[in-house]
């Protein structure tokens, strides 16, 4: 209980009364609702506003807490509303608390569903998140993707990186992902989106998606397939190595006769320290192997020793892929 006489306790009580003549003046706005939500993470203002939330569960109560009640008859007045005698205020407060709470905690609910939300990735970083619709995300390293979930549908914005999606089933509301100009829908399934370079690829594990491209018909994915829209028409549908695309959940990376130069790229999306090819000659060189994500060191190593070549750290934290010299061959 905060003391009565305590100056500090008494601002707090005024805060939490003007709280709730602010909160009782519906509608309350999204704005409103974040600001008082905001002032009540302080736990002396939640300590506050639990006392008169209480004294409005229970007007009863009102005569061992005076400074409550004037508070919040002043609040009242200072809101427009009329200040009643004690009696009758106390039978407002009774009969009203249950009804306010309800709207202000739906409101809150309605606000916090239907607001857009940003999830966001370091490089290196990897960010798994639940959504509010009960499906989940895990985002790869440089990802920046947006949610939002209306009434009749669920809309993601990915704006760069890699993102695997597990979608709640609600076929009332169709599950949408775009990415530049590549809009994938689905109802619920399993499915990753990748959108690097501008370039979009879609990987199914289970479950089904269409895939709409401006200027192409639907294409309609099955479990095990793969789209890109780098490739041609009759080609950009491709059968799906599962353990080769998941992958990078488990914080590997599997090429199978991959460029050295994609390879590269690939490494690089996961450490700061970038790796330069400065042997050129040999970027088409395939690649195979799994490498953990973030060890650049781990890829150069097996890389100098199966092409030959070798490899140091520069001054600005760099490692220069290069050809070996003379001496050391």
């Amino acid at each position: 209980m905060m003391d009565e006489h305590d100056p500090t306790a008494e601002h707090r009580r005024a805060q939490a009364a003007q709280w709730f003549a602010r909160l009782k003046s519906l509608p309350v706005s999204k704005g409103t609702l974040e600001d008082f939500f905001d002032w009540r993470r302080d736990p002396a203002n939640a300590e506050a506003f639990a006392e008169a939330e209480s004294l409005w569960h229970d007007a009863g109560r009102q005569g061992d807490s005076p400074a409550i009640l004037r508070l919040t008859a002043e609040a009242y007045a200072r809101a427009g509303a009329t200040p009643r005698p004690r009696r009758s205020m106390r039978s407002l407060l009774a009969i009203g608390a249950g009804v306010l709470f309800a709207m202000l905690v739906a409101s809150w609910w309605i606000f916090q569903v239907d607001r857009p939300q940003q999830f966001a990735t370091l490089t290196g970083e990897q960010r798994a998140v639940a959504l509010s619709d009960g499906s989940q995300v895990r985002l790869d390293t440089e990802t920046r993707l947006n949610t939002r979930m209306e009434d009749d549908t669920r809309q993601i914005r990915l704006d760069q990186g890699q993102a695997m999606f597990e979608v709640a089933h609600d076929r009332a509301r169709p599950f949408r992902v775009k990415a530049g100009d590549v809009e994938v829908e689905a109802t619920g399934t399993k499915f990753d989106v990748r959108f690097v370079d501008g370039v979009t690829r879609v990987s199914l594990f289970e479950g089904g998606v269409d895939i709409r491209e401006a200027g192409r018909d639907v294409i309609h994915l099955s479990p095990g397939e793969m789209w890109s829209s780098k490739a041609t028409r009759a080609a950009s549908i491709t059968s799906l190595d599962v353990r080769r695309a998941s992958a990078w959940t488990q914080g590997r990376l599997i090429f199978e006769a991959t460029p050295l130069s994609e390879a590269i790229s690939e490494i690089n999306r996961y450490t700061q320290n970038k790796v330069v090819l400065g042997a050129t000659a040999r970027a088409r060189e395939p690649i195979s192997g799994s490498f953990k994500t973030g060890d650049p060191s781990g890829f150069l190593k097996a890389v100098a020793a199966l092409l030959s070549l070798d490899f140091e750290r520069q001054e600005n934290g760099t490692f220069l892929l290069r050809d070996r010299r003379p001496s050391q061959i």
